[in-house]
Order: C-alpha cells, then structure tokens, then sequence
C-alpha cells in the first residue's frame, strides 16, 4: 500500500499542470473555435500517435491515430451497440480464397482516393505492403515494420492482377488474414514522394480516411476536418472539425469535461460517474471483448513459470472488490475470453476468490507469508484499456501480499511500455507487465501466447511456450468459416485459462463521458469507436 501512495504522490500529481496547459494550447487555435462545431476529445496517451499509418500507442493509438486518417482492406462494423463487431469490407470492396489454393487470397478493391488526390488502387497497395515487408524499397521503415509486424508476419508474397484487384498468399493457411489487416493502414505514396520520408509524411499525412489532416503540435493535440469527398458517404463525419488532445492524467481530463473545454473524454475513471451523471453528463459503455490482466514472464527464474504460483495469484484476487472500485464498470475476468463470448468453452480452472487455496499452492512450490515470492511488474500510469491502473494494481499489491506473494512495481509511461512489449521479458528484467489485452480477434491478443512469435519477431512477451495452445491455435486458424473459427477459439480459451497464463482481473466496458450537446454517439461492442456519427450542438 505504501508503495502505490508513493508512486501516486511523485508520478500522477505532477501531471496535473501539463495536461491543463496542453487543453489551453490547443484551444488556442482557429480551428478548435466552438463556432466551428468542433469536436473535441480527450484521450489518455502522454502524445498524439505517430501519423504515419502505423501508429503506436497501443490500440488507443489506432484508434486515434490510424482510423480517423486511414483505413484498411478490411474493417470493423461499429452501427450496433446491442451485438457483437463483424468484419466489414474497407478499401477492399470483396475478397475470396483461390479453392485450389487456401494460401491465396484475392482482394478486389474499391474506387477510392487519398486526401492530396491521388488514387487508391493495386499500385498504391503493394507500395505500401513494400513498406512494410520489403526492407530494399525506398519506402521501408524499420519502425513502421516493427509497429506491424504481427499484422503482416503471416504474408509470403503479394502482387497486382490489374488495377483494381490484388492477391495476397499467406506461409501457410490463415484464417486470421482478414482480422491481421483489419488495423494495417494505407498511406498515400503521392505524398511520401513529396515529403521524403516518413518522418516528414507524419507532419503532414493523406490517407483515404474520413478526416483530413490540418494540424498537430507535440504534447498538445492534433486537428483534423471532415473529408466530404470520403468513399462511405454513410460516415462523412457529421461534425466539421476533430480536435484530439493526450491528457494523460484522468482528473485533468475530467476537469477539462467539465470546463467545457473538451466535449467527450475516452477512458473514464469509474469514481466520478455520479457526479458527472448529476451534472447533466452523458455516460456510455457496453461489454466488448477486453480484457484487463497482466501478462506473465514463463522464462527460466521467473516465479511465474511455475503453474501453482500463477494459480495462486489468480486465486488470491478479489475481483469482485475491483469490480466495486470500478463503480460496476467491469465484471470479473473468470477466462480470457469475457462471459457470453462465442468464444467461451468451458475451462476447468475457475480463478474465483479463494485465499486459502492459493496459501496451499504456495506452500506446495515452497512459498508463503515467512518466505513470499518476490515478483517485479511493470504497470502505466494511464494509456488505451488501462483503466485506472495505479489504485487498480495497488489493491492486487495488497491481495498478493494477503497470501504470501510480494509484488513491486515499475511504472512507465504506456508508449514506452507498448515497446518494452516487443522487446520481450527478458529485456524487460520483468516478471510481469499490465498491458490490458482484446480478444475481439485473434490477431490482437490471444496469437501473443504462440511459441513461434517471441521477441524479436512477434509479442510473445513472456516467452510462453505450451504445444497445447499451439496445437489449438493453429486448428482455429486453419479455420475459414467465421462459425467454425470462433468454435475452435473456444479451445485456445480452454487452454490458456486452465494454465494460467495471465493473472486475469476484470472485462471492461469502456465508460466515456460526454457533454450533453453531443448527440448521435453509439458505443459499439468493440475496442474501436466511431465518431463520424456524431454532431455538435449548441
């Protein structure tokens, strides 16, 4: 307990003085005016995401920094709040597999253009595929392939047919393309050409989006304008200017809600929900498949890579508590996968609230409160699906602590942690790092637990290595049809809940505040949002 005071005395509260400059800066400019009916959005990342289609940030990064400007061969239907996301055709119009060959995909490709005019077409696509596959051309970039890579690890080759369709042919079947290219963006190579490089092409970025790049000023915001000539007239942003603005701390964002300096803050902290509601602010949520947990190091040394020991932590949480903090804006995590899912199964270890049992897996592995286990955790003081990470990882401390498991923490900023999560664990010097992970598709989350994608090449953090899991992952991925995939995911669920893989903690639901003259917003069972729909009253 003491040590979270102490990190949230030094870390959050000096945050605080930041964050309000920066909503003044940015207010500062033309186009943030209200005459402009701006909407205005406060996120939790310290930063704007790189605007170079490969954004970091994690997938609030994405959210912000890859889907209003870009867009993808495939995407996500955000229209429904009361059922789960389907995949929905993006750039590309259609697709089908070669039926001699399952490798081979072939996309056909819709009529399109880049905000600086330029078209979108086969010749645009394998540019771009070149920058991130292709270290000879031009074009690449080591960090653009690396913020990529587990989207396009599974690609052999890809070519044009004729202008308007492409094939791509994967190393071996994969059911999973279309989800790995569901947030792989496309940039406008007119633009690159003109910039230089990528450095230069994020100052002043073309995308086919439904925003178009104005401005950006480090720290402080980024500001975007309706694309009215944008493919999907349907999502022509009905809202003429976007204003995105990092405040990282959570009571500076609510301060700004509230001043009326910003109209709709992402990641909400749960303890001020009554208060906003009683001054007349709107609050969203819905289940989506998130899950809050922290990520565990298997290798040799690390307590984490005894069985009982991950068991024993994941009996030790009292869930249902964080579940209260939360204010009701979560339900425990009893399996990776959230209650409901599709891809539920049935595992066989349940992680209920159990203190005495995990006292006796500890004292089986040789542990207990007059010799705890000492672990090292490297946890954010905000970010995309953090929640609200301090007070959320100083309860857990203080459960450990209950049963005979000592717990410290390294706190980092969410960006620098999102690479410390390609590095792997053993560079991390980490037994475990709370990086909240989606389960809305398997390219996102759960592939993270396959062998053969450890650091450097993939985010296998933890160096997690069980044949079981592999042997599910491969079943469900050598699944085409979407039915049949989510059964066979059921599997890989199975698999990793029984072995405690993560210490799993709760399912979010993504609360947002909004000002009450915003309407049109719906909050769509996904990680991704759409803020297209949404128009700024008086």
């Amino acid at each position: 307990m003491q040590v979270m005071r102490w990190i949230r005395r030094v870390v959050r509260l000096p945050l605080v003085l930041p964050a309000t400059v920066a909503v003044v800066g940015v207010l500062s400019c033309g186009e943030a005016k209200s005459a402009d009916k701006a909407l205005r959005i406060a996120i939790s990342l310290t930063d704007i995401p790189n605007l170079w289609a490969a954004p970091d940030g994690g997938f609030e990064g994405v959210r912000f920094g890859g889907y209003p400007l870009f867009d993808a061969l495939v995407m996500w239907d955000l229209t429904a709040a009361d059922k789960p996301s389907r995949l929905v055709p993006g750039l590309a119009e259609s697709w089908s597999v070669d039926p001699d060959n399952p490798k081979r995909w072939v996309f056909k490709l819709r009529q399109a253009k880049f905000h600086d005019g330029s078209p979108w077409n086969a010749d645009a696509l394998i540019w771009n595929l070149d920058s991130f596959k292709n270290s000879n051309a031009r074009q690449y970039h080591p960090g653009r392939a690396g913020a990529t890579a587990t989207r396009t690890a599974s690609i052999a080759a890809y070519g044009k047919i004729d202008d308007r369709t492409v094939f791509i042919e994967t190393k071996e079947p994969n059911g999973f393309l279309l989800s790995e290219l569901s947030s792989l963006f496309f940039a406008s190579p007119a633009r690159f050409e003109q910039a230089g490089d990528w450095t230069r092409f994020s100052q002043n970025p073309s995308g086919t989006g439904p925003y178009v790049f104005v401005s950006s000023q480090k720290g402080l915001g980024l500001s975007l304008q309706a694309n009215p000539d944008y493919w999907d007239t349907k999502r022509i942003p009905k809202a003429k200017s976007l204003i995105i603005m990092p405040i990282p701390d959570a009571a500076t964002r609510v301060a700004a809600l509230r001043s009326g300096q910003v109209d709709l803050i992402d990641t909400l902290p749960p303890d001020v929900i009554p208060s906003l509601k009683s001054a007349g602010f709107v609050i969203t949520s819905n289940t989506y498949p998130h899950t809050w947990l922290w990520r565990l190091n298997f290798s040799p040394g690390s307590p984490f890579s005894d069985v009982r020991i991950r068991k024993a932590a994941n009996l030790a949480i009292d869930r249902a508590a964080i579940v209260d903090f939360l204010s009701g804006t979560a339900a425990p995590a009893v399996a990776f996968a959230p209650p409901g899912s599709a891809w539920s199964g049935a595992p066989r270890f349940v992680p209920k609230y159990d203190p005495q049992a995990a006292k006796a897996l500890l004292a089986e592995a040789g542990y207990g409160l007059d010799k705890p286990v000492k672990v090292k955790v490297v946890i954010s003081t905000s970010g995309g699906g953090q929640m609200v990470p301090l007070s959320m990882n100083e309860i857990i401390q203080e459960d450990l602590r209950k049963v005979g498991i000592e717990v410290t923490y390294e706190v980092r900023d969410f960006t620098s942690m999102i690479n410390m999560l390609r590095q792997g664990a053993k560079e991390s010097n980490a037994d475990a790092i709370n990086i909240a992970m989606t389960m809305q598709e398997p390219a996102s989350g759960i592939v993270a637990y396959t062998s053969t994608l450890t650091p450097p090449a993939g985010v296998n953090w933890g160096f997690y290595n069980n044949p079981a899991f592999d042997a599910a992952i491969r079943a469900a991925k050598s699944e085409f049809d979407g039915a049949k995939q989510e059964a066979a995911l059921a599997r890989v669920n199975e698999v990793l809940t029984d072995d405690a893989a993560a210490l799993l903690v709760v399912h979010d639901s993504g609360p947002r505040a909004l000002s009450p003259k915003l309407k049109g917003f719906v909050q769509a069972r996904n990680w991704y949002q759409d803020y297209t729909t949404i128009e700024v009253g008086d």
